[in-house]
């Protein structure tokens, strides 16, 4: 009987440390900041290479002074992007790597050059252009918007839903 209650006892134990496990990290919670977004990020890249990204995000800042961190599904972060007048950079756990435009950051971490300035734009509910790109701005009181780049080839979209 005793022999029984041991191992309850480390099945509990067990089971216990799995369900800690499993917990996703928090991240920052943002709390009704313009300045501030969070939500889900897809990317699909059309063409002879097609690829996907999608991740959870938090934006931060404008297009001039800004970070986006990515996370996995499990609130693991990913990339944190960081951009200033001075220096583009990326950090993904190692040391970080440096670029010379957010165009060229944006395209090393989600596959397609984004257009950051309209993005910032977009989520404020203005339809600021970008050259080739058309932003779909109809769900954004639902806090949804699709952005679609025709030109120059491969065609891009973007997705995002905000968190309320």
């Amino acid at each position: 009987m005793q022999s029984l209650r041991l191992r309850l006892s480390e099945f509990a134990l067990f089971g216990t440390l799995v369900l800690t496990g499993c917990a996703t990290p928090s991240r920052p919670v943002v709390q009704n900041n313009p300045t501030e977004w969070q939500g889900r990020i897809s990317v699909q890249v059309l063409g002879d290479s097609p690829s996907a990204m999608s991740a959870s995000f938090l934006l931060r800042g404008n297009a001039n002074n800004g970070a986006l961190d990515l996370y996995s599904p499990l609130g693991i972060t990913l990339a944190t992007l960081q951009w200033t007048p001075q220096r583009v950079q990326l950090i993904d756990g190692g040391k970080p790597q440096y670029f010379s435009s957010l165009a060229e950051l944006t395209e090393k971490t989600t596959g397609a050059a984004l257009p950051i300035e309209a993005l910032f734009a977009w989520l404020q509910g203005r339809n600021d252009t970008a050259t080739g790109w058309q932003a779909d701005l109809t769900a954004s009181s639902q806090g949804s918007l699709v952005a679609r780049r025709t030109a120059p080839l491969p065609e891009v979209t973007l997705r995002i839903k905000l968190e309320p």
